[in-house]
């Protein structure tokens, strides 16, 4: 076990309170992964959507970063088959502290967490009646590092669609 193994809570209201002074930055994604970790957002996907969300602690206990696992009705194939249920990463969020860290690829933490929220896409797939093909999230086009995290987790953009101003889909195959 590594000193930066990451440890997963699921995360409930009475976790506020060890989210004072969380911020994934000052860039425009960065604001609003905390803004929807901080404010209503979370809670309101977990109460109205069933999503499941998960707060990153390291060794000590600090948050290091949350993600989130749920899931979306929307026109599949994109962007204009019929309506479905399909599985989606709403938001993931990693404190400016350790963005990036550890140096150790093998133990980053943004790995850590992409790895925690396919594992529980695949879980909560084999539970459905109908599984999905495909996990699925958006990303803004112009944050070019989480473009090239989703990417090494084999996450592909889709072609020509977009969702909201700037957001693409990103896919990821089940297997």
């Amino acid at each position: 076990m590594s000193e930066f193994q990451l440890y997963a809570d699921e995360f409930c209201e009475a976790d506020q309170v060890d989210l004072v002074g969380f911020s994934c930055g000052d860039t425009k994604h960065g604001r609003y992964c905390t803004e929807w970790i901080l404010g209503p957002d979370a809670m309101e996907s977990v109460a109205n959507y069933g999503t499941k969300v998960w707060l990153f602690r390291n060794a000590t206990g600090q948050v290091v970063g949350y993600g989130s696992v749920g899931t979306v009705r929307w026109r599949w194939p994109l962007p204009n088959g019929d309506y479905a249920s399909l599985l989606y990463i709403p938001m993931l969020g990693i404190d400016q502290r350790f963005q990036g860290q550890p140096p150790d690829a093998q133990w980053r933490y943004s790995r850590q967490i992409m790895d925690h929220l396919i594992s529980e896409a695949h879980q909560l797939n084999h539970e459905r009646k109908k599984p999905a093909e495909y996990l699925l999230l958006l990303v803004d086009q112009t944050n070019e590092a989480a473009v090239k995290l989703y990417e090494r987790f084999d996450f592909e953009l889709i072609p020509v669609v977009t969702r909201g101003p700037g957001l693409r889909v990103m896919k990821h195959r089940l297997r």
